[in-house]
Order: structure tokens, then sequence, then C-alpha cells
């Protein structure tokens, strides 16, 4: 018999913390899935608690394979998946032991395309304060893309939700990128004709300084950048007015912390191209940006004199930086 989900563990590097990961998965009150551990090329004993693992339950499999980042892994981990339903959980972090019983509730008897629920991020064992509601809130496609867009109540994260698998029937997480999610869930959701939304914390992500996801850097920057205005540039000819107006806020916001970041760091001369696409970006569009009622009034002069006078803006923004500390970006 087939799974009814299908949960994906990238794997690379993460031996502490492994055994805490697959042990809440296999302690689920839900019991009908498969566990896909994509061992990652892992340096260390990864491979080894693989196995041991697929000795101890038979709803364990177990992939090898040579290093080839986050998104790589994900992709394998979706070639051979067997369930109706697709989850990710990332090996560093652990799940509450209803989490897929919940998800699995709600969109089976909503009959959505996605269900997602809230998390809690852990530094040093101790879940970080945040507050829920303990709702269930059910969206339309427009909605449910406007949500995940404001990335608050519904956020760009692969792990948190559970997917319809036929939604990756054409979806694949991009292999090189940073910030991956951003690139992908926006092609899920618009496949998506209803989302459920459980605002409890079932997912527990750990956050560690040593992650990918740690101190940023320019092709970090870039890349929130450039997945920003893919989605921008995507959703054009398409219905979502709402969406539109918040991906475009977006798109600008992330330039702009992007040449920041080059002023901060004197990265600028290196990484030209990067700016330059910034520049066709806002001289594309700075009639939609200056319309814009989600982007702040800073951010509109910001892209306006980046456009037209970007002396000027330097000047402007290192006389704040030595008012505010060379720390703000």
């Amino acid at each position: 018999m087939k799974p009814e989900i299908s949960i994906i563990v990238p794997i690379y590097n993460v031996e502490l913390y492994l055994n805490k990961c697959v042990d809440s998965i296999l302690a689920q009150s839900f019991s009908n899935f498969e566990v896909i551990l994509v061992n990652d090329g892992s340096p260390d004993k990864c491979g080894e608690i693989c196995e041991y693992y697929k000795e101890l339950d038979p709803r364990v499999v177990v992939i090898h394979k040579q290093n080839g980042g986050l998104s790589d892994a994900r992709n394998y981990g979706i070639e051979v998946a067997r369930g109706r339903y697709i989850g990710f959980v990332d090996s560093d972090d652990w799940i509450e032991p209803d989490m897929y019983e919940s998800l699995y509730s709600l969109i089976t008897s909503h009959d959505a395309d996605i269900a997602a629920c809230g998390h809690y991020e852990v530094m040093d064992d101790v879940p970080l304060e945040k507050s829920f509601s303990h709702e269930v809130h059910v969206y339309n496609n427009a909605q449910g893309l406007d949500k995940l867009l404001e990335d608050k109540e519904i956020q760009n994260l692969a792990w948190d939700k559970l997917y319809k698998a036929e939604l990756f029937a054409q979806v694949r997480y991009p292999v090189g990128k940073y910030f991956e999610d951003i690139f992908t869930t926006y092609k899920l959701f618009l496949q998506a004709d209803k989302t459920v939304l459980l605002d409890s914390p079932k997912y527990m992500y750990l956050k560690r300084s040593d992650s990918i996801t740690g101190a940023m850097n320019n092709k970090k920057y870039y890349d929130r950048f450039c997945a920003a205005l893919e989605i921008y540039e995507t959703i054009q000819d398409k219905n979502y007015p709402v969406a539109k107006e918040i991906s475009l806020s977006r798109t600008v916001t992330e330039g702009i912390e992007l040449c920041n970041y080059q002023l901060i760091t004197g990265e600028t001369a290196v990484n030209k191209e990067y700016l330059a696409e910034l520049g066709g970006f806002l001289s594309k569009h700075i009639s939609q940006i200056l319309r814009n009622r989600t982007l702040r009034r800073e951010m509109k002069t910001a892209a306006l004199l980046i456009l037209t006078s970007s002396t000027v803006y330097k000047m402007l923004y290192y006389s704040k930086l030595r008012l505010k500390g060379s720390n703000m970006i």
C-alpha cells in the first residue's frame, strides 16, 4: 500500500541533531507515512544514522547521494515520494507529535491543496516568545497567495506545510540558489485552489549560528532580490491585484537592501552587474513604485534617489549610518 504522506528530510552534517529530528517524525500520531532520509553526501556519521533508522522502521526510506545542496536533496526526495501528500522537515529541526495528524485532517476535511501550521523558533533549547491564535483559516487561491507574499501568517517556508503531491508535477527547488523556498513556494500556491492554516505551533525550527541561513552576504541579498523579482514578473499577467502590490513592494525593498549591503561592504565595484539589474528594474517600474500603496514613503524616496542620483543616495545613506551605527542595513 502507498503511504498517504511522504515526509522528506534533506540531511547534511547534522549528526548532533538528526536523531531528535527522525525520532519526532517516527513518533507521529498519524502513522500512514514514509519518511525519506536524503543523505546529501554528509561527511559525518549521518549516513550510518540513516541506515540505523532504515533497519528500525519499515517506513524509513534512505537515499545516499553526492553532495548537491539543500534544493538538490529535496528534489531527490520528491522524485521517489509515493505519498498523496508531501511534507518537509529540515534535519536539525523537530516536530510536535500531532503535526501531521493536524495537517492531514485539515487538508482532507477542507479538500484543500495546501495545509500550513505555525512554528516556534528555538534557541538554546528555549522557544522564542511568539503568540498564536490557534484558529483555523481557509483561503481561496488569491487570498492564499496574498498571505504567502505578506510573509506573516503564512511564510515562504517549505517545512511547515503539507502539500498535495500533484503540485510538484512541474515544480522543483532551484539548485545553487539561496532562499530556495521563496523561489519555489509561490509556484505551489499559484496552483492551490484552497489553502488552510492552523495558527498553532507544530514545528520547531532550531536557530543555529552555523546554519546556511546564518550570516548574510552579497550573493544571498542578490538571490533574495531575484526571487522577489521572479514572483513579481510571474504574476503580472494574472488577476492578483493585491499580490501584485505586495510583490512590487517586496522587490523594491529587497533591491534596496542589496544596494545598502554593497555600500556598507564596499562591494559596489565588484558587483556592478547586480546594481545594474536593480537599476533596470527601478527604471522600468518607477511609476508603479511611486503609486504603490504598500511601500513606505522612505523606500519610495530611496528608489527614486538610487535611480536618479546615486551619488546623493550614497551620501545620505552614509550619513545615516554614521548617526545610527554601521550595523544598519
